[in-house]
């Protein structure tokens, strides 16, 4: 089955931009069938990225994958693309969560988070904590579904620096490797480093002002 899947999933063909972009527009715009369909399509492989990470048997890896897609598709139906907000972004956030969640009613099983996922906790977990001192972070899930808490993350996102939101996004999000990254942008080690520690100590103070704007 998993086999199946994989080969399916190697023919899938990732959308230029402009392509993208058109996509979207018909979708929200107009309400079409065919480009949601294509959009949840194309970022298939995004969900197998995603599920690759938790180190899970065999056994339960189409369970994930399923979870993912569900995740993904919830991503599609609620993403603005008109925000200054990549969907690549967006979009982890609600697939984790579902894969998350499953991860958590399934304890017995020997499957294990991915960094990505733990780093996507945290993110969720601040905001939480900050719009209600008394929560705490049990059902990731819900917090992806919440939108204030998403719109909170991804708005102080959108307000580090170019290199501070890459580093932190490349990090927390897509779940790179830090010497990866660093390659990837073209800095040092110790330079990303510095960017990330910056990045998430800008990222909490923004999230507490963020919040307080929003009461």
């Amino acid at each position: 089955m998993i086999e199946a899947y994989l080969n399916e999933l190697s023919k899938v063909r990732c959308l230029e931009p402009n392509e993208e972009a058109e996509l979207w527009k018909q979708y929200k715009n107009h309400g079409s069938v065919a480009a949601r369909a294509k959009i949840i399509e194309s970022y298939q492989p995004l969900v197998y990225k995603i599920v690759s990470g938790a180190k899970a048997g065999p056994d339960v890896m189409l369970d994930l994958m399923q979870e993912g897609t569900v995740g993904l598709i919830e991503a599609v139906e609620r993403f603005d693309p008109d925000k200054q907000i990549r969907f690549t972004t967006y979009a982890p956030f609600r697939i984790r969560g579902r894969v998350i969640n499953y991860l958590d009613k399934n304890k017995n099983k020997d499957i294990a988070l991915d960094g990505g996922a733990q780093a996507m906790q945290e993110l969720l977990g601040m905001a939480s904590m900050f719009a209600d001192p008394t929560n705490t972070v049990k059902n990731v899930e819900k917090l992806a579904e919440d939108e204030m808490l998403l719109n909170v993350v991804l708005k102080s996102l959108s307000r580090l620096t170019e290199k501070e939101k890459q580093v932190v996004i490349g990090i927390y999000i897509e779940d790179k490797k830090a010497t990866d990254l660093a390659k990837e942008l073209g800095i040092s080690n110790s330079y990303l480093s510095r960017l990330q520690k910056k990045g998430i100590r800008r990222l909490r103070g923004m999230l507490t002002r963020v919040m307080k704007e929003m009461k």
